[in-house]
């Protein structure tokens, strides 16, 4: 037994009733358990109880053990002298203040059934881990609790985005093309990507969008993956000669090739490829700065990613190395993966800076309109009946399953709260 469980049940008033018993034997009427305080001194303030027909507030405090009030030296600091009620599992001790006056013990009492599903809930290893209960969550309420949990992981999101737009000096279209970059390869890539983001001025990137190859041969370059090419041929000789330009130009050191990661990557997700692909959306990042804010549905914002690679990269993998010929494009997962992971974000931060509600409803709306992402975390919560019917739903189970399940703070999520009131 743990004081932070008492605490819940306390906070919840999930204890038998209100009306109570001192270890005393004087009559005691819970008004209201009062607010948690999860700083020093006691554990709830602005309480209220009503004992022998008077009305008292002040502070609550919660033990296992009337005797930890003296363990604590609870009974030595006048942090505690407005404390009203003690509340303790275990009655072995009367409890005093600084100035002698003794505060009044209740016996926390409920159902056992809420300590062995809270147990249950600490050791099993099955996400989520109130799966047991899942079921039983009203679908109203399960709804509500979803997207509630959806709009927390989409504020965390926007905190890269305003960390972006402090980097880029407040400029809007290099924050979009920054946080498009970063999930353009998904998690193997995904720092690489960054750094390659950081490492090259948009406003160079911009100047270079005329020509397809020179925005090519600047990203390869600056990746290090032309300088680290095992094999060469026309173009890679013309790569390298156009990025040590623009790198002695504009004083660009390139990235350590062994910063990417090919090894369990498929061909087509190569970065090589990604940063091909990526050259073609740079070449229309600024037309997709506009389509984006015009863009109406989901739908709409996604085929401003569909781009194509050059024509080099229909028979190369890797520069230098021929291989069959496969047209290489911006697929629909990855076009859906960005829209939710970054142009939400991005559009939501927008709106809101530029005090236009329409961008954070379109942001929102647009989490509703596209599929939910199917990977194992979302795979077994649905084999518990927790199916997401949207990219909405999925984003609410990862941030549950991130935030609260894997550190096990049951205590602290509305979904384990909802379990925790059908047990009783």
């Amino acid at each position: 037994m743990n004081e932070e469980f008492l605490q819940y049940i306390w906070e919840n008033g999930l204890f038998r009733s209100a009306e109570c018993v001192t270890t005393t034997g004087e009559q005691v009427r819970v008004l209201r358990v009062g607010r948690r305080n999860r700083d020093a001194g006691p554990d709830f303030s602005d309480a209220r109880i009503e004992t022998g027909g008077i009305v008292f507030a002040g502070t609550v405090e919660i033990h296992v053990r009337g005797s930890d009030w003296v363990r604590h030296g609870h009974h030595e600091d006048p942090a505690y002298d407005n404390v009203i009620l003690s509340v303790v599992l275990h009655d072995d001790a009367e409890v005093y203040t600084s100035k002698g006056r003794r505060v009044d013990t209740i016996l926390l009492q409920y159902d056992e059934h809420l300590h062995e599903e809270y147990l249950y809930t600490r050791e099993t290893m099955d996400m989520p881990r109130c799966h047991r209960r899942a079921r039983e969550i009203d679908p109203l309420k399960m709804e509500l609790l979803l997207a509630g949990y959806a709009v927390e992981r989409l504020e965390r999101k926007c905190d890269d985005v305003y960390r972006l737009m402090e980097e880029n000096h407040n400029d809007w279209e290099a924050t979009l093309f920054g946080m498009i970059t970063r999930y353009w390869s998904g998690n193997v890539n995904a720092e690489a990507f960054a750094m390659l983001a950081r490492g090259i001025p948009y406003k160079l990137a911009r100047r270079a969008g005329d020509s397809l190859f020179r925005v090519e041969a600047l990203l390869l370059g600056y990746s290090g993956l032309l300088e680290a090419a095992s094999e060469r041929d026309e173009y890679v000789d013309a790569a390298r000669a156009e990025y040590e330009y623009l790198a002695s130009k504009h004083g660009l050191r390139a990235l350590p090739p062994s910063c990417w990661k090919f090894a369990r990557v498929r061909p087509t997700s190569f970065p090589t490829v990604r940063i091909a692909l990526l050259a073609a959306l740079l070449c229309r990042s600024g037309l997709l700065f506009t389509a984006l804010l015009e863009a109406g549905t989901a739908g709409e914002a996604m085929r401003q990613l569909d781009v194509q690679a050059s024509p080099y990269w229909d028979t190369h993998y890797r520069p230098g190395q021929p291989a069959g010929r496969q047209v290489k494009r911006v697929g629909t997962m990855l076009q859906q993966l960005i829209v939710v992971n970054a142009l939400v974000p991005f559009l939501f931060v927008y709106g809101r800076e530029r005090g236009e509600d329409k961008y954070r409803e379109k942001a929102l709306r647009w989490l509703e309109e596209l599929p939910a992402e199917m990977n194992s975390i979302v795979t077994n919560w649905k084999k518990h009946g927790i199916t997401p019917r949207s990219a909405l739903h999925a984003q609410a189970i990862l941030q549950l399953h991130g935030e609260y399940c894997l550190p096990r703070r049951c205590l602290d999520c509305k979904l384990g709260s909802e379990m925790f009131r059908i047990v009783t």
